[in-house]
């Protein structure tokens, strides 16, 4: 799923509907657009947009972990 697109609506919806969203680092990817590198759209809506208001991002280790506890 495209960072920007169907993962950010995902991540709104679920937030909307009270679930707690947690977004294990490197799990979402983009693409280049032309005007903005994918690098930088991930790290601006994982990190600017995602963390803190919709839900929590974290290492994949802290998600594997609290699955397990």
């Amino acid at each position: 799923m495209q960072t920007e697109y169907c993962f950010d609506t995902t991540c709104k919806i679920a937030f909307e509907y009270g679930y707690k969203v947690i977004i294990p680092e490197k799990t979402n990817t983009t693409f280049n657009n032309g005007n903005i590198l994918a690098k930088d759209l991930y790290e601006y809506y994982n990190f600017k947009i995602f963390n803190g208001r919709f839900g929590v991002v974290e290492g994949i280790d802290n998600t594997i972990e609290r699955l397990i506890n």
